[in-house]
């Protein structure tokens, strides 16, 4: 089987045991001829090996959800950002696959790291974003290093001498052989998965008090994974067709949480995790309790935004947040077309 990009990716993103190789010349990205953001995303496009019309270019499998957020005592004295205080929000809520095939199989290892973006919406039309992974810290610092990462896996063959060009940008970035070898177990379920939003944000409460925070989604009914031994054979949809029967038996919950930064804690890198003993907050309750009707057509309309501030509720200096925002004001329409 020929090992095209996207199948280098999954082997990246799934998980394997790395060995550093010797390194040649530095695997730099190529000087781009067009704007970061454009560059990103015809890159992808051209990972997937073609584009598919009214798919999203990277999560294309997914499927929509509907449900609420009920905030706890501790938000509003975190933040005085209106989906934190006490009138609780309605949600629509996307589960998804990585990757830009949209019938990827969801023990594909392409398929590994698992997306959860949502959206809050108060009775006055209030809203903002929350885009989160079941991976707590990205593969790479910067934008431009992401655009390398995946210049350097679609410029790799299999028959190539080592070092090829996806084993030497691994050598030359610590934080991307870290993350290719994070397990990415298969959840039993959506429902069992934690997720997290990469960047940092900052709250501000009403007495002017503000502090950055990192935001995970912690599962109600806990964590369970797959043995890697178990999910061969599995159909091709096992956990998109599993969360529609168990929430159509009851809400699925997780408890929304902020982990709060300490001096000296770096806020641009979401690479870099903040130490294990930094508080944690509980913002409230995040219920999932049907799935969207016509889901398929209806999210071809839907879109999410990291960068959707409101009052008390503002960006870091984290670069990803406003680069992945142009990348999607390019997406968007291209999906529509």
């Amino acid at each position: 089987m020929r090992l095209t990009a996207p199948l280098l990716l999954a082997a990246l993103f799934a998980g394997p045991t790395f060995a550093q190789p010797a390194l040649a010349q530095p695997a730099l990205a190529q000087p781009a001829t067009e704007p970061l953001p454009q560059a990103l995303y015809d890159t992808m496009v051209k990972g997937n090996g073609r584009l598919y019309p009214g798919y999203r270019v990277n999560h294309a499998k997914g499927a929509l959800y509907e449900g609420s957020f009920t905030p706890s005592p501790e938000a509003a004295r975190l933040s005085k950002a209106p989906h934190l205080q006490s009138t609780p929000s309605t949600l629509l809520l996307r589960y998804s696959d990585a990757g830009g095939i949209p019938d990827v199989a969801d023990n594909a290892a392409s398929a590994a790291v698992r997306g959860l973006a949502f959206t809050f919406t108060l009775p006055d039309g209030t809203a903002t974003d929350l885009m989160m992974i079941n991976v707590p810290v990205f593969v790479v610092r910067r934008p431009e290093d992401f655009l390398g990462l995946m210049q350097a896996a679609q410029a790799t063959r299999p028959d190539m001498p080592q070092p090829t060009p996806i084993a030497q940008f691994l050598a030359e970035h610590e934080e991307a052989r870290r993350f290719v070898t994070t397990a990415k177990p298969m959840p039993q379920s959506f429902a069992t998965e934690q997720f997290y939003a990469l960047h940092a944000y900052r709250l501000t409460n009403a007495a002017g008090e503000s502090r950055f925070v990192r935001f995970r989604l912690v599962p109600e009914a806990g964590t369970a994974y797959r043995a890697p031994e178990s999910t061969a054979g599995l159909p091709a949809d096992v956990l998109f067709d599993e969360l529609r029967t168990r929430v159509a038996m009851g809400p699925v919950r997780y408890r929304l949480v902020a982990q709060l930064a300490a001096a000296g804690d770096q806020t641009a890198d979401p690479s870099e995790p903040w130490p294990a003993d930094r508080p944690l907050v509980e913002l409230g309750t995040v219920s999932v309790t049907q799935a969207v009707p016509d889901g398929p057509v209806a999210e071809r309309k839907v879109g999410f935004l990291p960068n959707r501030v409101l009052p008390g509720l503002d960006l870091s200096d984290d670069p990803f947040l406003t680069i992945r925002s142009d990348v999607y004001a390019i997406a968007f329409p291209a999906r529509q077309q």
